[in-house]
Order: C-alpha cells, then sequence, then structure tokens
C-alpha cells in the first residue's frame, strides 16, 4: 500500500515509534500483545510491576513484537546492538507505564469512548501523527475519505502484514495519550493557582532592592581548625535521614591487562609493510595500489608543502616525485607514502550553485533537472535568478547561490573536485550525497604546486602469540586471587593499577572499558561482598574490548537509605560548613560593632564590598555572590539604610546594605503573568512530579541484568 511507503519515508519514524520513545510513550497495544502470563517462579520472573511477577518470555515477547514491526515499518532486516538495548529498555518503560497509569484510570474512572477515539483517529480532531500521514501534499488538505477507505482495508487484511500493526499500535498510542491528558489535567486542576498566591507573586518581582554586601567565604578557616565528633555525626544522621536516600548499586575493583602489540609485532608490521616498498613504486596506479594493499583507502586531497604535518615527508615527496617515503611509524601503524599526482591548483575558490534534491531518492530525475538547468545558464539565463527559484539550498539561494571563498577540504569530496578542477566560470553538474548541484566556480586564487599523496598504511595489531602471553599473565594473576585481601596483595606484588567502579545493575559501559555488560551483569548475580567476579563458563578473566580484566565485588548498597558509614564523610563536611558559620558570624558581629559603615567593617575585616543591584525576592542569584537564596531572601526585608546581621549562605557569611528599594505598582498585566508562571509550574509538576510520584509507589522490581 502507498500508505505504507509514507510513512517509511517519514525520515524521524524508528525514532518516534519506539527507540527515541520518552518515558510516557505508549506504542504497543493489546492487539500485538500475546497475553500477560505471570510466571510464579522467580527463575523466570524479569521483574515485578505493582507487585506483580512479569515473565522473561511474556518481556521478550513484547521485545520481539515491537522489533519486528520497527524492522517492517523502516524496511530494514536488522537492528544493531546499540538499538536493541535501547529497544528493550523502553519496552520495559511501556510495561511499566501501562500497568501503573492503567490502575491510575481504572480508580479515577478515566477511559476514552469509541466516538471519542474515533474523532481523533479519523475525525475532526485528527490526532497531529495521524494527519502528517493523511495530508495531500499538494493542496496541504487532509484526506479524511481516503483516511477512512484506508483504515477499513487495513483493519480486514491478515493479522501478519505491517501496516495493521503499525495503525493498530497508533489506536492504541492514540487513546493512551488522551487518557495520560485527562489524567494531568485532573491532577493540574487540583494544583489550582488562587488570586493571592498570583497577587503575592507579581508582588515579590515589584519590590526590588539595590544592595552592597561583603562576603567571608569558608575556605579562609581550614577544615583541619574544626573538630566535628562521631556523636554529632550520628546525630545529624538520625535527623536528616530522608536526605540519604540513594538508588541501588555496586561497587568492585579492578585490574585491567591491556592487549596491545609487543615488539615483535611492530617489527613483523614493518616489515611488512617494508616488502611493499619496490612494488609501490613501480606501480603505475600509486591510488588504486593503496586501494587494494592498505588498512584505509586513498585520500585523493591535494596538499601544499606546508599543509603536510609531517616535515621530513613533505620535503622528501616535493623533491622526488616517484621514489617511496617510508616505512615510518605514524599514529600505531606503519605507512609508507608516494606522490600519486601534481598539480597546479589554488588555494581557495569562489563558487556558487543551485541544489536540486532528489525526490524518493531519485538522483537521475535530479541530475536531468540540473542538466536543464546548466543548459538554461549556457545560453545566457540569469544565475541569481534561477538559483533564488529553484534550489533547495536557501543559505546561498538568497545570494544568488553565492558559496563565498572555501578550501579544497571544506566541501564534501565530489563537489570540492569539480569546483577546485574546473575553469573560471564553467558551468558544471556534480552528484553528492545530498543531490545534483549546477556549479560555477566565480573566482579563484593563484594556483600553486600541490600534490596527491598515496600512502600504504599497516596498523600494529597484537598477534595471536601476544594476545595469548597477556592472557597467560592475566591467568597467573587470576589464580592467585580469592578475595579481595590477596587480590590487594597481588596488585601490589604486580605493580598493577588497581582501578574502581561504581556500577548501575543496567549499566553497558565503564569509563575506558569498551564493552564491559557482561562484567556489570556477573556484578549484580554475585550474592556476597568480597567475591571475585566469574564469567558464566566460570573464568575469572572477562574479555572487555581489548583489555583482560580481574574484578572482586567490594560493595552491594541496596536501594533506600544509605547506611551512617557511606554518608559520613558528608555529613562531616556540613557540618564543618556549619561550625565555620557559626565562627565567622561571631567575626563578622564583632567588626559591625562599632562600625557606621559597611566600609568600615570591610576594612576591619580585610574584605571588599560588592554592589548588586535589583534584587527581588523572586532573583535566582546575586551578581558575583551566585546562588544564595537566604540573602535574597534577607534583601527583600532588611530595612534601607541598615547593615543585616551575619547571614549564612552557600559560599560564605554576609552582611548587607540595602542602598535603595522601589516598589513597582502592581498591574493586572503583572497578576496575570504571575498566575500564569505558577499555572505553568503546576503542569509541570502535574506532567512530571505526578508521574514520579506513581513511579517511587509503583513497587517496581528490576531484574533485568539477570537475563541481558
Amino acid at each position: 500500500m502507498a500508505t505504507l511507503q509514507t510513512i517509511r519515508n517519514r525520515g524521524g519514524l524508528l525514532v518516534s515509534i519506539v527507540i527515541g520513545l520518552a518515558l510516557i510513550a505508549f506504542i504497543v497495544g493489546d492487539a500485538l500483545n500475546s497475553g500477560s502470563r505471570i510466571f510464579n517462579s522467580q527463575r523466570n520472573q524479569i521483574g515485578e510491576i505493582a507487585g506483580e511477577g512479569v515473565s522473561i518470555i511474556d518481556f521478550q515477547n513484547r521485545v520481539s513484537k515491537n522489533e519486528e514491526m520497527i524492522k517492517a515499518m523502516n524496511n530494514v532486516s536488522s537492528l544493531n546492538e546499540e538499538q536493541q538495548t535501547m529497544l528493550r529498555e523502553n519496552t520495559w518503560q511501556q510495561m511499566i507505564m501501562e500497568q501503573l497509569m492503567q490502575r491510575e484510570y481504572d480508580e479515577i474512572g478515566i477511559d476514552v469512548s469509541g466516538d471519542e477515539l474515533y474523532d481523533a483517529l479519523l475525525g475532526e480532531n485528527m490526532s497531529p501523527a495521524l494527519r502528517q500521514l493523511f495530508t495531500n501534499p499538494n493542496t496541504g488538505e487532509i484526506d479524511y475519505a481516503g483516511a477512512r477507505d484506508y483504515v477499513k482495508k487495513v483493519i480486514s487484511a491478515p493479522n501478519n502484514i505491517p501496516q495493521k500493526a503499525y495503525w493498530l499500535n497508533m489506536e492504541k498510542e492514540v487513546s493512551d495519550s488522551r487518557k495520560m491528558a485527562k489524567y494531568n489535567a485532573i491532577v493540574a486542576k487540583a494544583l489550582y493557582i488562587t488570586d493571592a498566591q498570583a497577587q503575592e507573586a507579581a508582588a515579590n518581582s515589584a519590590d526590588k532592592a539595590d544592595i552592597s554586601y561583603i562576603v567571608k567565604n569558608y575556605s579562609t578557616i581550614e577544615d583541619s581548625t574544626i573538630n566535628v565528633s562521631n556523636g554529632e555525626i550520628k546525630e545529624y544522621y538520625n535527623k536528616h535521614q530522608k536526605s540519604f536516600e540513594q538508588p541501588e548499586s555496586r561497587k568492585i575493583v579492578y585490574v585491567n591487562f591491556d592487549i596491545e602489540p609487543s615488539g615483535e609485532d611492530f617489527s613483523e608490521t614493518e616489515g611488512a609493510v617494508n616488502d611493499l616498498v619496490k612494488e609501490f613504486e613501480e606501480s603505475a596506479d600509486p591510488l588504486e595500489f593503496v586501494n587494494l594493499s592498505s588498512d584505509k583507502k586513498a585520500d585523493r586531497n591535494y596538499f601544499k608543502q606546508d599543509e603536510i604535518a609531517n616535515d621530513s615527508m613533505a620535503q622528501f615527496l616535493f623533491n622526488n616525485e616517484k621514489a617511496v617515503f617510508g616505512p615510518y611509524l605514524e599514529n600505531n601503524a606503519y605507512k609508507i607514502s608516494r606522490v600519486a599526482s601534481v598539480k597546479m591548483l589554488p588555494d581557495s575558490v569562489r563558487a556558487r550553485h543551485i541544489l536540486i534534491a532528489p525526490q524518493n531518492q531519485d538522483y537521475a530525475q535530479a541530475k536531468n533537472i540540473a542538466d536543464s538547468l546548466a543548459g538554461l545558464l549556457r545560453k545566457g539565463a540569469d544565475f541569481e535568478e534561477l538559483a533564488k527559484t529553484n534550489s533547495v539550498d536557501q543559505n546561498s539561494a538568497v545570494n544568488g547561490g553565492d558559496l563565498g571563498w572555501f578550501t579544497s577540504r571544506t566541501m564534501v569530496q565530489p563537489f570540492s573536485d569539480s569546483a577546485f578542477f574546473a575553469k573560471k566560470n564553467d558551468i558544471k553538474v556534480v552528484l553528492t550525497q545530498y543531490g545534483a548541484h549546477v556549479l560555477q566556480v566565480t573566482d579563484m586564487a593563484k594556483p600553486v604546486k600541490k600534490i596527491q599523496i598515496a600512502t600504504v598504511e599497516k596498523e600494529v595489531s597484537p598477534s595471536a602469540k601476544t594476545t595469548n602471553q597477556i592472557y597467560n599473565d592475566a591467568r597467573t594473576f587470576a589464580i592467585e586471587v580469592s578475595n579481595l585481601d590477596n587480590f590487594n596483595k597481588k596488585v601490589e606484588e604486580s605493580g598493577l593499577t588497581k582501578r574502581i567502579a561504581t556500577i548501575g545493575k543496567n549499566d553497558k559501559t565503564i569509563a575506558g572499558m569498551e564493552s564491559a555488560r557482561e562484567m556489570i551483569r556477573q556484578a549484580y548475580m554475585a550474592e556476597e561482598v568480597d567475591e571475585v567476579l566469574k564469567t558464566n563458563d566460570g573464568s575469572t578473566i572477562f574479555e572487555n574490548g581489548n583489555k583482560f580484566t580481574i574484578a572482586v565485588l567490594t560493595e552491594i548498597d541496596e536501594e533506600g537509605i544509605a547506611p551512617l558509614n557511606k554518608v559520613a564523610g558528608n555529613i562531616k563536611r556540613i557540618l564543618i560548613q556549619k561550625k565555620k558559620a557559626d565562627l565567622l558570624k561571631k567575626e563578622l558581629a564583632s567588626a559591625k560593632s562599632g562600625s557606621e559603615s559597611l566600609l568600615s567593617i570591610a576594612r576591619k575585616a580585610g574584605l571588599e564590598v560588592k554592589e548588586a543591584n535589583e534584587i527581588s525576592f523572586n532573583s535566582f542569584q546575586i551578581p558575583g555572590a551566585g546562588i544564595e537564596p537566604k540573602v535574597i531572601a534577607a534583601s527583600s526585608i532588611t530595612e534601607q539604610g541598615k547593615i543585616s546581621e551575619p547571614i549564612a549562605g552557600n559560599q560564605g557569611v554576609y552582611l548587607i546594605l540595602v542602598n535603595n528599594r522601589t516598589t513597582e505598582e502592581v498591574t493586572p498585566d503583572m497578576v496575570a503573568q504571575g498566575k500564569q508562571a505558577l499555572q505553568q509550574s503546576n503542569m509541570y509538576r502535574a506532567n512530571y512530579q505526578a508521574i514520579q510520584a506513581i513511579l517511587k509507589n509503583g513497587e517496581i522490581v528490576d531484574q533485568r541484568y539477570k537475563f541481558y
């Protein structure tokens, strides 16, 4: 059906269907669901939602159906590993939100009637996503009759065609979106903004103060001079436990054995490259030789001598156009280079173009249009007018197609080659990935000698012998490691670098390590601290990209309130700052005593007086001081002309002086704006914070790490 191609042609469909789902997006409906089956066996459970188990079979069936739909709708045969990972994540979030939100809808009585759903799908209030599919591109009008005819055909079609799967998904998505909109509206209505609140918000912005202030920073007192007892830390912890909520995490220590080439590998690679020198020197087509023999394809750019980073090579090649330079080692590869071509070329050119974009990837049609325009230009047509009326590159079209001056490596290769090898004022047609260009070079710099360099390179990589030796080193280390104590002892004896990582159960990587998913998964499968992690095969050696790794689980942090020993350091820093604040308050109060001005206090305390103007109760920060809500609050209540009492802020202890206070007349418009701002804040709370609260109380247990 034509509509399937229309769907495929929507550039961002893969993102909008599943891969880029927001947390609350629902796309896979009951029509694609084989039915939820709850297995009691913990072994088969991937997790729990609202206290109900979710089996790995049901979850994988859901993932597979999502995957099949994505592949069909985007005309691809498979998804890469990153897309698969994202698909599983989004499928899990879908299942969570569907179950939790349906519980909310049932409790409140939210539903979407058949007539309401029809109106959103095919009626006057058609969903924006569907409007895109059924809008006539020529008239810009929605083809309601065509849409209804299409849906009739899809509904009567067999269940296995992708169009039907897509439409049933769309029905579910539109229905769930309507339910969510109703739910958000109900929550937002409950967060009503009164006129008094709006009046207060407007007044807070209307009352402004110009202040002078001094600040004695906490850093002026050394931490080591402040004593904090264990009893004080424990007392603070008991009073503020809610402040120390933590997510579930685990900590590991590990060592890496990097799989890197040996000296022998370097020598062998250098010898292999050296063996190619004579044949390379005699080759009639150096670039073809490179493409057949090198790890990298040939670079077809031309370079001046001073554009070549390797000075020795540059001097050699500009004086020896047939000889081979090298072998030389660069970026972990042995290379040999020779001149492939010599030309007199400008450093830069000025050109203009008309870009014809291919419709439905039809480059031949685009080239035919470009050829026609080129023919008109050769007969004397106005380039600027044709560019303004035909070019899809609107940035240059408004200037008659002019691209200005550019160098050879500024543009894509085909365009650049055509421009720099062209004669001034020639009209040419060139194809690039963007379409067909009608190109004219309008000016060029003076040509200079440039060379095209053919370079054969072979990357130095670890041989099987080297890899086996590194593995043996890792195995020798691992044999003697059974717990954290002998791990640490062996690290010290071996002179290796011990690393530490805090990991989440669904993390994929560890800093500096390419593919650590299996090791992370096993860290969560381990049951006890001090346990050496093992692969599924029972080995204590993990292969993580280009590293062999041995790791020990050192810490298990459950979700909830962090234990005292975990947060004692943070509490100590908080208490140190509080004690510093007390000392600095006394110091500034003493300096204030007997002083008549803020300047005299500043001189006594060795501080600088700073200014900040138009501070209101709704201000976000103090200029020159940063985010200081206590100082802002004090600015709104301190009497003009009086120096405040010491204020303990985020950065230090402040004294402020209100120099001037102005109060604007609170107008109805200001009140209306204040009310609108508060309503927008409430809408955010309805759309986001309410969902977060539902998730927090959703009795969710995520055990996907056991399977992926």
